[in-house]
């Protein structure tokens, strides 16, 4: 099971969580545990909650879902999860990846619907 505090990452201390932030950590933690759930694999959080310098110092742009608690990135170096990832699967789940051309090594999902997509592809965008 994917925790709270592991999407933290112990941020929330020097900045805390508003109500609207609070709210879309529980719907992030409930679907990216459905989709551990369903993987039935450990998955390792590379990157959570990136507010104010930490979504500077990670090149992460100024609306990025990191930033509201609408976003996590999973280690897939192998890439067995984002293959993982059908339109299906992720509909499921109530997740968005990010184009795996540009997640090379690692798996993005967020919850906030993206304004772009991948043709032929439902739940994938392009950054």
């Amino acid at each position: 099971m994917i925790s709270k505090s592991e999407i933290l990452m112990g941020r929330e201390i020097e900045y805390p969580l508003s109500e609207e932030q609070n709210k879309n950590l529980e719907f992030l933690l409930v679907a990216v545990n459905k989709l551990r759930a369903l993987y039935g694999k450990p998955m390792v959080v590379t990157s959570g909650y990136r507010p104010g310098k930490y979504n500077v110092a990670a090149k992460g742009g100024s609306k990025s879902a990191h930033l509201t608690c609408e976003a996590v990135d999973f280690a897939d170096k192998s890439r067995e999860l984002t293959k993982f990832c059908t339109d299906e699967i992720l509909e499921s789940c109530g997740l968005w990846i990010e184009d795996p051309a540009v997640a090379t090594t690692w798996l993005h999902a967020q919850i906030r619907e993206p304004k772009s997509r991948i043709p032929g592809r439902t739940r994938v965008f392009k950054p």
